[in-house]
Order: C-alpha cells, then structure tokens, then sequence
C-alpha cells in the first residue's frame, strides 16, 4: 500500500495538501499492521520523498517516524488523522463566516478546504457564486468546478491567463485559495499562478485568504525565500523539443495576504508563526 501510495501521489492521482496527508497516514497505519519498526521508517522515508513541498505531510509524517513500536505507529497515524479532520471541521466554519450572502468568490486550482468552505456558506443559506480557473497543465480546476457544481454551487469557469479579466468583469468580492505551505514571514506557497491571482487581487482591491491546517507550517524552508520549488515533467505542458518551464507551486508574499484561515482562527501573516508556534510547540 505504501508503494501505491507513494506513486500515486507523485502522479497527482491524490491532489491537494490535506488529501495527501491523509493518505500517507493510512498507508502507514497499515503498513504498521503487520511490519516491524525499522521497516515501518523506511516506507515513512519513501512518503516522504515523493513531494518537497508538502509541510503537512511532511510534519505529521516525522512525527510518526520517532516513535518506538509498531503499535504506537499506528495508534499515532489514527490521531493525527483524526486531528485533521478536526481542524479542517473548524476552519470550514471560520471560512464560511469570510463568505457573506451574494459574493462572488475566486479561487484557482483545487482545495478540498475552499470547496467545503463555499459549500458550508450555501448550506448556511448564503447565495454564492464562483469564478475559478482551469489550471494548466493538469487542470485541477475542473475538479473544483465538478465538486461545487454537483453541490449545486454556480460556478464560472475561465482559462487561466483571463483571471484579472474576469475578476474585473465578474466584479469578484473575495479570493479564497488553498495553502501548501505557511512560512515565517507569513507568506503562503500555494499552486502556480496564485501569485498571479493575488496581484489581481490587490490590483482591484479585492481582499484575498488563504485558508489551511495551521500543522501546514514548513519548518524547514522557513523563510519563504530558501524554499525549493518542485518543477514537473515538461511533457506535462508541451511534448516537443523546446526548454520547458513546468513549475508546481510558487511562493505568494504575507503583504498580498489578507489573513490565513485556520483552524485557530483567522491569523494575521505577520504573527500567523507566533500563534502556530504556540499551539504546537514548535522550536
């Protein structure tokens, strides 16, 4: 289940940084089931290798890795799942409350945690309507649109170089994306073209928040600056003999960011680091 795992998570079969998590969690778990520990460290050392720029994964993962049974392997990857599924319960309430009735709201590729957010504020009986965008190359947006669209969300649809032009044109109230990876400094990673996204944003005036699990924190890169962005394989993009920038993720700066949805609350990027560090315990 391990290798399965591992390799659908490189193709992007299991998209999105919490879905990832959880994942690599279960695969564990099971692998704890019937290995021994060293064993059990080895398939954590192979999740780990399949994505550079996963910090929930990663932090969750590592955690695991230092405990000293089999039983206990297991045992943790079940709380933390759980404690997962806890934490994005609450941010999908904080996030909703961002959402007031009659918006419309932008966001780019595809976050189960935007999705369930917008979906939350419907049910709440707010009347919303989505712009989003395709996504290239792997177009993670459509799926974006077939969630909320089959949740009865109004969604529009825009290729990706026309995101100014349709938060103008739509007259966008919000930008709601997902987060990768929390920095220091308050900045997010998040998927290419975010950057983009938030200088629209902050073109038009437009207030964006990214919203994730606070345990998204990166502790390695920890400045924004220093951290490795993941380039796919250029026949993702175009299958012919050209120099092919395929980049996954890129980095979007705290002054773009309006604040950071967790499920701690809504974190100002200047101090989002304090408030994570505090509840977590981090060094």
């Amino acid at each position: 289940m391990v290798e399965e795992t591992a390799r659908k998570i490189r193709s992007l079969e299991i998209q999105g940084a919490t879905n990832v998590a959880l994942a690599a969690l279960e695969a564990v778990r099971a692998h704890a089931r019937d290995h021994g520990i060293e064993d059990i460290r080895k398939a954590i050392d192979t999740l780990l290798g399949t994505r550079p720029t996963e910090p929930l994964m990663i932090n969750t993962l590592t955690a695991l890795k230092g405990l000293g049974s089999p039983g206990e392997v297991a045992k943790g990857a079940g709380k933390m799942a759980e404690e997962i599924e806890r934490g994005l319960s609450r941010i999908v309430k904080v996030g909703a409350r961002l959402i007031e009735d009659g918006m419309t709201v932008q966001t780019i590729c595809h976050s189960s945690t935007v999705v369930r957010i917008i979906v939350e504020a419907q049910k709440a009986g707010k009347a919303v309507k989505v712009i989003n965008t395709e996504t290239r190359p792997r177009y993670q947006g459509h799926r974006t649109a077939r969630e909320l669209h089959g949740a009865g969300v109004p969604v529009k649809m825009y290729v990706d170089s026309a995101m100014y032009h349709a938060m103008k044109r739509e007259e966008v109230d919000l930008v709601l994306v997902g987060v990768d990876a929390i920095f220091v400094d308050g900045s997010i990673a998040n998927k290419i073209g975010t950057g983009l996204l938030a200088l629209a944003a902050e073109a038009l005036e437009v207030p964006l928040y990214a919203a994730g699990l606070s345990l998204k924190l990166d502790r390695g890169s920890l400045w924004a600056r220093k951290v490795e962005i993941e380039e796919r394989d250029p026949k993702e993009v175009w299958d012919y003999p050209v120099e092919i920038g395929n980049p996954a993720f890129e980095v979007v700066p705290a002054q773009r960011i309006k604040g950071i949805v967790t499920e701690l609350g809504v974190l100002p990027p200047a101090t989002a680091y304090l408030q994570i560090r505090e509840k977590w315990g981090f060094e």
